[in-house]
């Protein structure tokens, strides 16, 4: 049963992008909620800012604490660290809320934001609820380069002249999935973790080449040209 959630979660976010693109294509729609919408949006990176911070910080005073070992559920077991990852693969739904604030502004996200919100939801779960370890570094991560990119975000707001990091955490972004999808490689070598445990991983593996492209042609697009110019 709990397998239905990602798919209803994806449902969901599909359907809400697309009644909130066209319902905000008029401009009147989008005067209404802009002032609300601002403030609401400080909050909301605020929020994911400190929530991100809190998971990272967490997980690596426990790997500290413990130390780095290898194996299956041995992380995931403890009821502490499973709560945090189950309230940071929560968040990932709570994430969508992201795209639906670039839609009642009243402009299109890109795929690659799209594609990441709907992967990491169904990743997150799959891990979440097969007890894969490997998820735990994959949180310290993602949790750490959410941290500085929600921090960034929540000073663009403030009206900040932050602008000029912007391509500095996108890179950051880059490196946190090639870390991540090379680290993964080692709990490929067998009795580390189950059969199923390592289509998960593999799963999750294929997820991150393709936001390591996407995000690549992002760069480019967004960095390369700007430079030629």
């Amino acid at each position: 049963m709990n397998s239905i959630i990602p798919v209803v979660g994806t449902c969901f976010y599909l359907t809400a992008s697309q009644f909130l693109q066209e319902k905000f294509r008029d401009p009147v729609n989008q005067t209404l909620v802009e002032k609300p919408l601002h403030y609401f949006s400080i909050f909301h990176n605020a929020g994911l800012a400190l929530f991100s911070g809190y998971t990272c910080w967490s997980l690596c005073a426990i790997l500290w604490k413990q130390g780095i070992i290898h194996g299956h559920n041995i992380y995931m077991s403890q009821p502490f660290i499973k709560s945090l990852i189950f309230w940071f693969y929560i968040s990932k739904y709570y994430e969508y809320i992201d795209t639906f604030l670039i839609y009642m502004k009243g402009r299109n996200p890109i795929f690659l934001q799209k594609y990441h919100h709907v992967g990491a939801a169904i990743c997150w779960h799959l891990c979440y609820e097969y007890n894969v370890d490997m998820i735990i570094f994959g949180t310290i991560l993602n949790a750490g380069v959410h941290t500085v990119m929600y921090s960034y975000y929540l000073m663009t707001l403030l009206k900040w002249k932050v602008r000029s990091i912007r391509m500095y955490i996108t890179s950051g972004q880059m490196i946190q999935l090639i870390t991540g999808a090379s680290y993964a490689a080692y709990y490929y070598y067998p009795p580390i973790e189950t059969v199923w445990n390592y289509w998960i991983i593999m799963f999750f593996n294929f997820y991150i080449y393709g936001l390591i492209y996407l995000f690549g042609q992002f760069m480019v697009d967004n960095y390369q040209s700007t430079k030629r110019v």
